[in-house]
């Protein structure tokens, strides 16, 4: 008994001990007594709320805006496979957005979703080509009315300079608004085409202080892999890998689309030793890849314009290898076309920051605008991610669409980790819990008819406010684009 008592009044006297030595620890007051621990709290909040603040640095930042067409997250270092070791290093000084959405599934519509902060059915460029009312196809185009980001840095007092793979986000779609120069005259090139002349650019105009859109398709099925990667994949079956190859399999499943609400389907064509292959190679070229991005970065350090801009990493959308049955990318909104990568670095900043939470490559703008302190244009659906970066709140509606070439007509929304597609052409819902089915394996919308329910209405007010309306699309047979 006596043990215990001598036991109890060490742990007093310790803790009376350790309590002492906390308050000669705080900062003395002017008045010799101890300092209100309430401002040293009401001091790191304003810290905090300062984070990634450069409206008082705005007139010398650069912004360089990174594309890496059809790279999934999860086959990045982002996600643990060592196929991005240069990514990954940028990423390391970088704030990283691990469950960032595109709002569409392929490369027109998902770009000029982030170049305008609208939904794709809002800003209307939602195909290459758009119906006649007489009769016919004419070229799709941001409608003149539409303000882009670029064009408002431009009236804001940036050079404006774009190099790209062409195609999907050539100029005449709208893109090239308020550009200086704007490189498109190669479709599906890669960063070994659009790079060089980036370099050059900023070579020459270093001095100025300017936006720059460097953009490929390295990870693309159009891009082609050169022939002794391809002899490098232990594969004994009939595919050669070819952009020819890939084009004729991706008709060849769009072309099993008969009757409203059926998806490509070839999975009595490819074997899963195919769907590996095809695999094998998108990842080969997604190690060109960041070999590239490695190099411009390096170059970017060279010219002493790393710690001068603001750098933003992204993707567009994923690939498909037969996760659901399609190849590809545009046709559905499963998370192997959806779950792409963004990363942005801000000047100064050293220490990566992880950003969990649901966000959408829609916000990519309005974020570096609300850091420079740069008015928005009126009227977006993008908002700023700076309150969830300086550890504030961040609430918005994450959707996706696509219309792709008028085989489908798909609309999805998240809630959480809760995820619901729905088919505007035969009303099917698809309901899937991404917390233990991230493959999307399991379908439990007739479990959950609840939840199923209340996200449908949630879905439908929200196509509502984009002026989509789901009975018009209904048993709908469309003629289908054929070009792409």
């Amino acid at each position: 008994m006596k043990q215990l008592r001598f036991i109890a009044l060490v742990v007093v006297v310790l803790n009376v001990a350790v309590i002492a030595w906390l308050l000669l620890r705080q900062p003395v007051d002017t008045d010799g007594g101890l300092a209100d621990v309430g401002e040293a709290l009401v001091a790191d909040q304003t810290l905090e709320a300062a984070r990634y603040d450069f409206a008082d640095r705005a007139e010398d930042l650069n912004i360089i805006l990174i594309s890496l067409d059809a790279l999934r997250y999860d086959r990045t270092g982002l996600s643990g496979t060592s196929l991005t070791p240069n990514l990954d290093q940028l990423a390391a000084e970088s704030v990283v957005f691990h469950d960032a959405v595109s709002a569409a599934p392929w490369t027109l519509p998902s770009h000029m979703a982030v170049w305008t902060g609208r939904w794709p059915s809002i800003h209307q460029v939602v195909n290459k080509l758009k119906p006649l009312a007489g009769g016919g196809w004419a070229d799709a185009s941001l409608s003149p009315g539409i303000a882009t980001f670029p064009d408002e840095l431009v009236q804001a007092g940036w050079t404006a300079a774009g190099f790209t793979g062409g195609a999907g986000v050539s100029g005449r779609f709208g893109f090239n608004k308020g550009f200086e120069t704007y490189l498109d005259d190669r479709a599906f090139a890669g960063l070994d085409y659009s790079m060089p002349a980036a370099l050059q650019w900023l070579e020459d105009n270093r001095s100025e202080r300017f936006f720059l859109f460097l953009h490929g398709y390295d990870t693309h099925g159009q891009y082609p892999l050169a022939e002794s990667s391809l002899e490098s994949i232990p594969y004994d079956g009939a595919l050669d890998g070819s952009i020819e190859e890939q084009a004729r399999l991706r008709e060849q499943g769009l072309g099993t689309i008969v009757d409203p609400g059926q998806a490509p389907d070839l999975s009595g064509v490819l074997s899963p030793e195919d769907a590996k292959y095809l695999k094998d190679v998108y990842d080969l070229k997604i190690r060109d890849a960041d070999q590239r991005l490695g190099s411009f970065i390096s170059r970017l350090k060279t010219m002493g314009l790393y710690d001068k801009s603001i750098i933003v990493v992204m993707s567009d959308h994923g690939d498909e290898f037969l996760e659901h049955k399609g190849l590809d990318h545009g046709i559905s909104l499963y998370q192997e076309q959806l779950h792409v990568i963004t990363m942005m670095h801000f000047p100064g900043y050293t220490q990566r920051q992880d950003i969990e939470q649901t966000t959408r490559t829609l916000d990519i703008f309005p974020t570096l605008f609300d850091a420079l302190g740069l008015e928005v244009p009126s009227g977006i659906d993008g908002t700023s991610l700076m309150p969830l970066l300086r550890g504030g709140s961040y609430d918005a509606g994450v959707y996706s669409e696509t219309d792709y070439r008028l085989y489908v007509n798909h609309r999805m929304m998240r809630d959480g980790d809760y995820k619901l597609v729905l088919d505007l052409q035969d009303g099917k819902r698809e309901l899937y819990d991404l917390s233990v089915d991230p493959h999307e394996l399991n379908d439990i919308s007739s479990s959950e008819p609840r939840r199923t329910y209340e996200m449908e209405q949630s879905l439908r007010t929200w196509m509502n406010t984009t002026r989509v309306n789901p009975q018009d699309y209904l048993g709908l047979q469309q003629d289908k684009i054929e070009i792409f």
